[in-house]
């Protein structure tokens, strides 16, 4: 028998949208964290003023920008601000070091006034509202080996070995796996923490399943060194790299109260190096350990595996994209992709009064159509279906599948790409033909 192929995975937010969650326990949807950290009651420690910088930009935001704002958008804000905040703050004392003096400050000022302390206060805050929002689905999945045992049977299920890229913060796919390599290992004289060794993760000696948290992970921060330990690691690791807990209730108590020194990018903003990298400044933050050697293994992953599957993946990290769609570059009509996605166009009750197979399939297909012609359909993801299925048109890419389906596989006419538009959790029903697809 043919041996199983290694199968490149892409995994986002809408992956764990299907669950079953706790009762009082909200889906970490997009809306639903944005509501959450508008939300935020704080008061800085220091000056004892309350925290309403994340509030007051979620405001300025509403009123001004095309779009609904979301909690990636305000981080941005806050984000900038601190990076511009001190330069307009004391226009004539420039910080002396210019890593921390923007090459734009001298350009531009503010429109809106914000407290520049409260803005680091509020970024500190935020995040840890975003990492307790992730465990609290997450800690249940680690505890209960039967909650939402569809999510890891899948996971366990292919008889192969996955490479997982996973821009979510949680820890619930290494612990559906029986086995995982993700690079950290553990510290002579060191025993809360592990460091991230470059080489265990590319070697993977055991050939086993591996993990990249691409964005981060609830489960890290940076080192406590013991004093010993610090000598002999000091060369190795730099100021913001991060290191792997075992739990994030470790995390969250080294979290409260602690501060650090900011990174700047090339053109002297900072930026919050931190456990979960979210905003829209990703690209910056991937220099620090261990992310930029995740994206050195996903490209090298892409360009090996011809096999792609992507879950629950928005198409809203514009440096994702352009690795992915490197697919049909690299591998041609040898490409499978596999991708998952909830497609909401069937909200109307005609569908369900339907049995004829082939009349379903004839509407599913006309809805598909009208969403791409009517709806606010994701550019990203027409340009990737069109690249992926041969066509040039997003409408073209959408109406070339052999058979059309609520909640099961359609398959391009090309052979190259499975679609699902019904959610994560009704495609596991098919996880035999999906390990099929991108093992062939």
């Amino acid at each position: 028998m043919e041996k199983e192929k290694r199968i490149t995975a892409l995994v986002g937010a809408g992956s764990i949208l299907d669950f079953d969650l706790p009762e009082g326990v909200q889906k970490p949807s997009t809306k639903y964290i944005t509501n959450e950290v508008i939300g935020i009651k704080e008061t800085n420690p220091v000056s004892g003023k309350e925290i309403t910088e994340i509030a007051d930009a979620y405001s300025v935001l509403k009123r001004n920008y095309p779009r609904e704002p979301h909690f990636e958008m305000l981080f941005h804000v806050l984000e900038m601000w601190y990076a511009y905040g001190y330069v307009w703050k004391y226009p004539d004392n420039p910080p002396k070091n210019l890593t921390t003096y923007p090459v734009f400050a001298p350009f531009v000022s503010p429109k809106q006034e914000m407290d520049v302390d409260n803005v680091r206060q509020a970024m500190h805050h935020f995040l840890l509202k975003v990492m307790d929002i992730i465990d609290t689905y997450n800690a249940p999945f680690l505890a209960d080996e039967s909650f939402n045992k569809w999510y890891r049977d899948f996971w366990r299920g292919f008889s192969g070995c996955w490479d997982v890229f996973n821009l979510n913060y949680d820890t619930t796919i290494e612990h559906s796996l029986d086995h995982c390599e993700d690079g950290f290992d553990s510290i002579p004289g060191q025993k809360d923490f592990q460091h991230f060794i470059p080489k265990k993760l590319w070697e993977n000696a055991n050939g086993w399943s591996t993990m990249s948290h691409l964005h981060g992970c609830i489960e890290f921060f940076d080192q406590r060194y013991e004093r010993e330990v610090y000598k002999r690691e000091l060369l190795k690791y730099d100021f913001h790299d991060m290191y792997k807990y075992d739990s994030y209730e470790k995390v969250r108590g080294r979290y409260i109260g602690s501060t650090k020194s900011f990174k700047s990018n090339q053109a002297g903003e900072q930026l919050v190096g931190t456990p979960i990298i979210t905003g829209l400044r990703k690209n910056d933050k991937l220099n620090i350990v261990p992310f930029d050697f995740y994206h050195g293994h996903l490209f090298n992953c892409v360009l090996k595996n011809n096999s792609l599957l992507l879950v629950g993946y928005s198409f809203g990290d514009v440096y994702m994209n352009h690795v992915i769609e490197r697919m049909e570059l690299i591998h041609g009509e040898n490409k499978r992709i596999v991708l998952i996605d909830w497609w909401p166009i069937y909200d109307n009750e005609e569908i369900t009064k339907i049995t004829d197979h082939e009349q379903i399939s004839g509407v599913i297909k006309e809805m598909m159509r009208k969403w791409v012609y009517e709806a606010d359909f994701n550019n990203e993801l027409g340009y990737f279906l069109c690249r992926m299925t041969g066509k040039t048109q997003f409408d073209e890419a959408v109406m070339c599948f052999q058979d059309y389906d609520r909640t099961g596989p359609m398959v391009s006419l090309n052979g190259c790409l499975m679609l699902f538009i019904g959610g994560f959790k009704a495609a596991t029903e098919y996880k035999e033909d999906i390990y099929s697809f991108l093992n062939s």
